[in-house]
């Protein structure tokens, strides 16, 4: 059997497999990725069709069939689908892109995939990614591990990036901004700090379907909102609009025209490139702005000291991006995406599954105690199942709340040089009696998800529920597999 890695994306989600030295990408035909979409009846609340089939006839199904769509996006929400009176949940929908990907690989070449290392954002949010694995699981395929989107990037192509010592990811998708800046010393890859927003080509399709929708009322005089638009209508213009924002990375301009539009009126609309690139400019400014903040904010780091930029995803690939980039970046090496972009991050997660457990934290976090010094409680370096325990503290006055700050720090002491704001990445409040030195017990461990959890109770009330915290920011340093299997080419 392979190993399998999972790029579950907001409008894309691909499957990579490592097996007997050689990469297979998993896929219905061609190259491409599997659209994330799924097909319901709306008589009779059954599946229909996933992925590409339903991209390619979502015209024709749209009339009998729901069409869902991006349900990453909604994860971890109490969003619901009605249809033929049945509430299908973010997490239904993601079994059912999980179930096609499933099927998918076996009918490439009758392999059962029942475990992956699935790929996710920065960030990704705790009850986002418990649902995520309980999609996985009832689509019969377990999550053995998580990775950043950005990291699994770095693994599939470390053989371009390994000769600098810092490199950052532009992971740029259909959902999220991730970029990551982490260091390389030829034995392992150091997560150094990251940051993601909910900003994708999604958010650049509708805005540039916003555009061709205005410039179509005013040659028309309709006075019907964008908003309230009949699903078909939205929904076909969103995918006419992504293709043109691809289209203009290669032609100067593109027209788009939909027939039978808005119940029955032809849409004709004509797109440059630049005006695409003034209607994308704020989106533009945006990324640029994350990426001066974690190199210089987060990471503390010059651009002189960052030798390459390596860029995935499919935004990533947008007309007159890399060259703001560079401008920004000055000397920066600029890797721009490859080809097989769209496979990279399934790629690097399919090689993290074939390595498992070959990571370290590369966080310290601790407490604050009262007089301002630092008590450790997760060490860079520590394996995950090394970071557990139980400690008890002494409350110092006789309050009724005893107050956790968790302090994340580079040296394992509280940073003088960064504002509290910025050391300080989480605060715990337990009740308490009220008595001077009354025992507080804290417990931390790291799980399955890769979140750090701690919990903080007074043991003069055993009887209380005790009280919670997560930090899903974790960074971690991962080990590299021998030379010659990061499959750099498929």
């Amino acid at each position: 059997m392979g190993y399998f890695g999972i790029d579950f994306g907001t409008t894309n989600s691909a499957t990579m497999e490592l097996f007997n030295n050689q990469a297979i990408l998993h896929s219905e035909k061609g190259q491409k990725p599997f659209p994330s979409l799924v097909a319901i009846d709306k008589v009779t609340g059954e599946v229909v069709a996933r992925g590409l089939e339903v991209r390619e006839n979502r015209n024709s199904y749209q009339e009998k069939y729901e069409i869902i769509s991006s349900p990453k996006s909604y994860l971890g929400t109490n969003h619901k689908w009605s249809i033929a009176n049945k509430d299908w949940t973010p997490t239904d929908i993601a079994r059912e892109i999980f179930t096609g990907l499933k099927k998918m690989a076996w009918q490439s070449r009758s392999v059962d995939m029942n475990e992956a290392v699935v790929a996710i954002p920065v960030g990704f949010a705790p009850e986002k990614r418990r649902a995520l694995r309980k999609a996985a699981k009832e689509a019969g395929i377990e999550i053995n591990s998580f990775v950043s989107e950005p990291t699994a990037a770095i693994f599939k192509n470390y053989e371009q990036v390994r000769r600098w010592r810092n490199c950052v990811v532009f992971d740029w998708g259909g959902g999220t901004l991730d970029i990551s800046v982490v260091e390389m010393n030829g034995e392992n890859i150091k997560e150094i700090d990251a940051v993601g927003i909910q900003l994708g080509g999604d958010n650049l399709d509708r805005k540039i379907a916003e555009w061709v929708y205005e410039d179509h009322i005013r040659k028309t005089g309709d006075t019907l909102p964008f908003h309230e638009l009949d699903s078909e209508s939205m929904d076909i213009l969103l995918v006419r609009s992504e293709e043109a924002k691809c289209d203009l990375g290669e032609e100067e301009e593109r027209t788009i025209i939909i027939p039978g539009f808005n119940k029955g009126e032809l849409l004709r609309s004509t797109i440059t490139r630049s005006q695409l690139l003034d209607l994308l400019k704020d989106e533009y400014n945006k990324a640029l702005d994350e990426l001066h903040k974690v190199v210089s904010l987060k990471a503390r780091m010059s651009f002189e000291e960052i030798g390459c930029i390596l860029m995935v995803g499919g935004s990533s690939k947008l007309v007159g991006l890399q060259e703001r980039i560079q401008e920004k970046t000055k000397n920066c090496q600029i890797i721009p995406p490859s080809s097989s972009a769209d496979w990279d991050v399934a790629h690097g997660a399919s090689i993290l599954s074939s390595t498992p457990g070959n990571y370290l934290i590369a966080d310290n976090i601790g407490v604050e105690l009262s007089d301002g010094t630092y008590f450790p409680l997760v060490n860079s370096g520590d394996t995950t199942k090394a970071c557990e325990g139980s400690l008890n503290f002494g409350v110092v006055d006789d309050v009724e709340t005893a107050c956790f700050n968790f302090i994340k720090s580079e040296n394992g002491r509280p940073d003088s040089t960064m504002s509290r704001s910025a050391r300080t990445i989480g605060t715990l409040l337990a009740p308490c009696n009220g008595f001077v030195n009354e025992s507080i017990e804290l417990k931390y461990s790291i799980d399955d998800n890769l979140f750090l959890n701690i919990t903080a109770r007074s043991n003069f009330r055993d009887k209380e529920k005790y009280k919670h915290w997560e930090y899903g920011e974790l960074l971690f340093t991962y080990d590299l597999p021998p030379r010659g299997e990061y499959f750099d080419n498929e």
